[in-house]
């Protein structure tokens, strides 16, 4: 029985959840991505303005790189460039620790703002410290700190159900955001968003081998 129930959640863990685990929202988590992604949210009430960012490895291993594109936001069409390090995968016991900056060069809306974050995850499959309840499948936390916009505490839950559904909660020191992610096809991410109250609809592709 225990056999079956580490085979379930390894195979659990290959599969690919709703919201990836290297996203919440505005903020961001101790994982990266494996492969590129790329996304577009856009505000849905009459704003005409989105972002569209690009998450991708580096050669260095631990290295992600982000670039980022604002699409009107705040009256501004900007880019902005950074990235994170992750000094720590999430293990079993341990979190997952990540130090990094977005917008190096202070070009944005939201501005330069390094931050440092703890992410760890929990799943019930036995695979993890603690189980979690049905119907969760996993359960993430991150909580952090930073500079600029990110000055202050972030905190962030991300919880994956059956389905390949995932609902976010996120406080990036300044407001709350929260979402819903579906994921219809491996590669395909839907998200609809509220953050600071304006609701967002978004799209992800992300490589996929």
């Amino acid at each position: 029985m225990r056999v079956a129930l580490g085979l379930l959640g390894l195979l659990a863990c290959s599969l690919p959840s709703a919201a990836p685990a290297d996203q919440l929202i505005q903020i961001p988590t101790a994982d990266r991505v494996s492969l590129p992604a790329a996304s577009y949210r856009h505000r849905v009430d009459g704003k005409g303005e989105g972002y569209g960012t690009l998450l991708s490895p580096a050669p260095l291993p631990g290295l992600e790189l982000m670039l980022r594109y604002y699409n009107g936001e705040d009256r501004q069409h900007r880019i902005e460039g950074g990235g994170q390090f992750q000094l720590l995968p999430d293990g079993v016991v341990t979190p997952g620790i990540a130090v990094g900056m977005w917008d190096i060069t202070n070009s944005s809306p939201w501005g330069r703002r390094a931050f440092f974050v703890l992410t760890k995850s929990f799943n019930r499959y036995g695979t993890s410290l603690f189980n979690v309840p049905a119907p969760l499948e996993n359960l993430q936390i991150t909580l952090g700190a930073g500079t600029g916009r990110f000055g202050g505490g972030l905190a962030g839950l991300r919880a994956d159900f059956p389905g390949r559904i995932s609902l976010l909660a996120e406080f990036d020191s300044r407001r709350f955001n929260a979402g819903v992610a579906v994921r219809p096809i491996r590669p395909l991410l839907l998200r609809a968003e509220l953050q600071n109250g304006n609701p967002y609809l978004g799209a992800e592709l992300r490589a996929s081998f």
